[in-house]
């Protein structure tokens, strides 16, 4: 899964990246840098307490890359993304927008002044000012080619979409159209996880950014850090980082709330695979067919795929053991069509 990390200039976009991910990207480049790029592991207890069990050669987590773009500061300009950024985030899945709602003299904002929801609303703009270019020019083409079918009639509703001030993502589009509109990219169909970026002085305050309505109007997930705090715990040895947290009252670990609220934010879920080679944590998107949930593995076992053998973690982690799941009961034969859940123990048999 990628996802990519936007946000105005003095944003503290790349801070949250480097708090997030551990990376050590510089600080206070503009448009002169290529995207920071960096991977994650998702922590999951489930695998490390299957490791403990099975004993295995190595564990494996599911992965989240992130893609930090460099902010767009021309001169006079206040805008987030050239076409540089733009392209890049065309192969990504979901976009975090960092958003400033921290106060800080020596570094002033691109509009001079701070204020959450106008940087949302002008971010939401770019992104859909993006797509109104790339909808013109092909409606323009398909017209002028007298090709006036199915094509043209889906992307005309997406530019009276663009064009009402609306982004993409609020348009309800039958499965069929998502996969017609899939090779465009566009970016205000992506989805959008704001964060806001508060300081030290609103820990502990509710809504420090103001922004709860202002998501809750436009139907987006929304999480707050403080990221020159959240930097500070990333520096901090692994045990010591959660109460450090609980010490300033900043709740759960950030970066697994974070992973939560992305996850959540695009329907994931993960699977597991045990053996004596490895525990392995598998990311598909919920109501995954079991055939499907095969081929994320490798496209030999979907090829060939013959049954799946099911035990769901909590059922097992219950029983004790394998063999005691199977006495219970708990263990199942699903087909192709079988829903995977999340937690789901799964081995796949397969003939190639």
């Amino acid at each position: 899964m990628k996802v990519g990390i936007i946000g105005f200039a003095r944003s503290g976009k790349t801070t949250i990246f480097n708090a997030l991910t551990g990376a050590h990207a510089a600080v206070g480049t503009f448009g002169t840098r290529d995207a920071n790029i960096a991977v994650i592991r998702v922590p999951d207890e489930r695998v490390d307490r299957l490791f403990e069990i099975y004993h295995p050669k190595k564990k494996s987590y599911a992965e989240v890359q992130f893609v930090d773009v460099a902010p767009n500061e021309a001169a006079g300009e206040a805008k987030a993304l050239d076409t540089a950024a733009l392209n890049i985030l065309k192969n990504v899945e979901a976009l975090v927008h960092v958003v400033r709602a921290f106060t800080n003299e020596d570094v002033l904002h691109p509009h001079k002044t701070v204020d959450p929801a106008r940087d949302c609303r002008d971010m939401e703009a770019e992104l859909q000012l993006s797509d109104l270019i790339i909808l013109e020019k092909k409606l323009d083409r398909l017209g002028k080619e007298g090709l006036k079918g199915h094509e043209f009639e889906l992307l005309s509703r997406c530019r009276k979409t663009v064009e009402d001030g609306r982004a993409l993502r609020t348009l309800a589009l039958t499965p069929l159209e998502e996969k017609d509109i899939a090779g465009y990219c566009f970016l205000s169909r992506k989805p959008l996880l704001l964060l806001a970026n508060y300081g030290e002085e609103s820990i502990g305050k509710p809504d420090p950014a103001r922004l709860q309505e202002y998501a809750k109007q436009n139907d987006e997930t929304l999480i707050e850090l403080c990221g020159a705090m959240e930097l500070e715990v990333a520096r901090l040895p692994e045990e010591e980082r959660q109460s450090f947290h609980e010490e300033m009252g900043l709740g759960e670990d950030s970066r697994i709330r974070f992973i939560h609220a992305v996850y959540d934010m695009l329907g994931l879920m993960s699977f597991l695979t045990v053996g004596e080679p490895e525990v392995h944590a598998w990311t598909v998107p919920k109501n995954t067919k079991a055939i499907d949930a095969a081929g994320a593995i490798h496209s030999d076992i979907q090829r060939g795929f013959i049954r799946a053998e099911v035990v769901n973690y909590r059922d097992f982690m219950a029983a004790g053991s394998m063999a005691k799941a199977r006495e219970h009961g708990h263990v199942r034969l699903e087909g192709k069509e079988y829903m995977v859940q999340d937690g789901d123990i799964i081995l796949f048999r397969f003939n190639v």
